[in-house]
């Protein structure tokens, strides 16, 4: 295991950015109101497709170079998809590990402008795991492994999967930096989505999501601010509707801008 990541001081603004695969333009949008109103950002802890935009995020914080890339991604960018490929997924996740590497300057996750952990699920201990060093890029492909999809990730001696598994808003993560204020990004707040289940991929992915309902809110409740886009009826395994995703999230946190500036001068945080 690499050693965690120590912060020069405690967080006082972090981000929490959900798993939700092609719902992840959302986070973009959420990114792009919270840089427009100069709210500082001193972490990002990402959960799947919360861990690619953090990660992209936090080596570049430059939000109008990040959104043309995000919204211009589809499935065939990062996923190569292989039926006969291994019995234990059908994208190896080389594909995605070569999109994160080809934008990303940072090597490692320590080396990222803003502090970023990639949170990850140990498949055989059954365990939440928050990588804060490392290969960017392999760390980054397990957070988004998503099982029967996604190869496992072979890392540190252990077999990787997604981190929605166990902690798909990891607000908890947050807070265990003792982050004075955590902002948590909720893009399946609407677990019943009308998703197409018309192949076995999406049947698979469509029942994950419904059994991380429980375990989501008990991690929301770390969060002193949930933001929750209204995604309803956009595919989450689907690029075509990433512009109006993106939009959704923009639009979900400018409402809650007042709300997060209320709190930032209740802690003493200058906002710009």
């Amino acid at each position: 295991m690499p050693p965690p990541r120590k912060l020069e001081a405690c967080p006082r603004v972090a981000l929490a950015l959900g798993g939700g695969a092609f719902h992840g333009a959302a986070h973009v949008g959420v990114l792009k109101a919270l840089e427009e109103s100069n709210i500082p950002i001193d972490l990002i802890v990402g959960t799947s497709a919360g861990s690619l935009v953090g990660a992209l995020y936090c080596d570049n914080p430059d939000i109008e170079k990040l959104i043309p890339l995000v919204i211009e991604t589809t499935s065939s960018t990062v996923f190569d998809f292989s039926l006969i490929r291994s019995k234990v997924g059908f994208v190896s996740g080389k594909k995605l590990q070569n999109f994160i590497s080809e934008h990303c300057t940072a090597v490692n996750i320590e080396d990222t402008k803003i502090p970023f952990v990639a949170v990850v699920t140990d498949l055989r201990e059954g365990k939440t795991l928050p990588l804060a060093a490392g290969p960017i890029a392999a760390s980054v492909n397990a957070s988004c492994a998503v099982p029967m999809i996604f190869e496992p990730v072979e890392m540190y001696g252990m077999t990787l999967v997604d981190g929605g598994i166990l902690d798909n808003v990891p607000a908890d993560i947050c807070r265990s930096y003792k982050a004075e204020i955590v902002i948590a990004i909720d893009i399946m707040a609407d677990l019943n989505v009308t998703e197409s289940v018309d192949n076995f991929l999406r049947v698979g992915y469509k029942s994950l999501l419904l059994a991380l309902g429980e375990n989501q809110k008990a991690r929301l409740a770390f969060a002193d601010i949930v933001i929750a886009p209204d995604l309803r009826d956009m595919p989450i395994l689907s690029g075509k509707e990433n512009q109006q995703i993106f939009d959704s999230g923009y639009a979900a946190a400018k409402k809650v801008i007042p709300e997060i500036k209320k709190l930032l001068q209740a802690k003493g945080i200058s906002a710009g």
